[in-house]
């Protein structure tokens, strides 16, 4: 768990992201928005679950420093934009 974030899988899963989101917003393929969403919720749910699992091991006390660099967050900050975007485009153009 040590070395999970220092690793490229925080930069290329928002990355496939971002990508699939722009590739959706071209070509309206719907496997494409699919795939940009798993891709933005996977780091999300690793996230969440080790901030409950050191919650109920330490409680309130622990104080982390966790250390993302400004491609990984730039990239995470624009796949929720891009995917945020994309969900607007697909409720506003299936009226029905």
């Amino acid at each position: 768990m040590n070395g999970l974030l220092s690793n490229n899988f925080s930069t290329s899963v928002p990355l496939v992201s971002v990508v699939s989101s722009i590739l959706h917003m071209i070509y309206g393929n719907i496997g494409l928005y699919i795939l940009s969403v798993a891709c933005l919720l996977m780091p999300a749910v690793i996230f969440l679950c080790i901030a409950i699992y050191l919650f109920f091991q330490f409680e309130r006390t622990p104080t982390i420093e966790v250390e993302l660099d400004t491609l990984q967050l730039g990239l995470i900050q624009l796949a929720t934009i891009l995917v945020a975007i994309s969900s607007l485009i697909l409720i506003f153009s299936n009226p029905g």
